[in-house]
């Protein structure tokens, strides 16, 4: 089993830097008064999120090969499909900031602003790209172009917003073997107390219902 940083370190740059400016996009660093302190304005980069999505595509989803489900690593052909969306997304005209250059060569989708990255996401989920120019498994598939977006979405404030960061270096073990190492910053963000045995609460009166014929009588 990797730990979290030797898996980030068998990635290849343009993955790691596409996903790392995905989760940037979708949950930002927050500038806040320093009164507040660091924890309420940690973004998802700050969370190793990126790390949890480039995990989870390449170990948890399943495609259908032949007769059967396969796990297919799909980190690397959907930041693929990221960048192929921010080259057209630039052709045509449509971002409001300049790209950064010096990062094009290596990520073009990280090279944009992050509200540029945002409307990248909603072109290629309304389809208004080449769908021929994309990576496999994407090519010619608008269906599945679909459902990654949404779950790029989905996943990411999943991850940011779950406990997964503060399992620290037992983040990517199995479920058993999994750890608090500190109490998740994005609890206390918005405020979740944690996990607790159960509250104290009314969950309505136990009634008995006699049936008789085709009538019902609570006693």
């Amino acid at each position: 089993m990797h730990t979290a940083q030797d898996y980030a370190a068998t990635v290849d740059a343009h993955t790691f830097a596409t996903f790392l400016a995905l989760v940037e996009a979708i949950v930002p660093h927050t500038a806040v008064p320093c009164v507040f302190g660091a924890e309420p304005s940690a973004g998802a980069v700050d969370l190793c999120i990126h790390k949890y999505m480039i995990w989870e595509l390449d170990h948890s989803l399943s495609l259908a090969l032949g007769f059967h489900l396969t796990v297919v690593p799909l980190s690397a052909s959907t930041a693929m499909m990221l960048n192929a969306g921010a080259v057209q997304f630039v052709a045509s005209g449509q971002s409001q900031h300049a790209p950064n250059y010096s990062k094009w060569g290596c990520s073009p989708f990280s090279s944009l602003s992050q509200a540029d990255r945002i409307r990248v996401l909603a072109m290629l989920e309304q389809l208004n790209v080449d769908l021929g120019t994309l990576p496999p498994p994407y090519r010619d598939d608008g269906g599945f172009l679909r459902f990654m977006v949404d779950f790029l979405n989905r996943q990411t404030m999943f991850g940011n917003y779950s406990e997964w960061s503060a399992y620290g270096t037992t983040r990517l073990a199995t479920p058993t073997e999994r750890r608090l190492e500190y109490f998740p910053i994005s609890w206390k963000q918005v405020g979740y107390p944690g996990v607790v045995p159960g509250y104290r609460a009314l969950h309505g009166y136990l009634l008995t219902i006699e049936r008789k014929g085709g009538e019902s009588t609570i006693v």
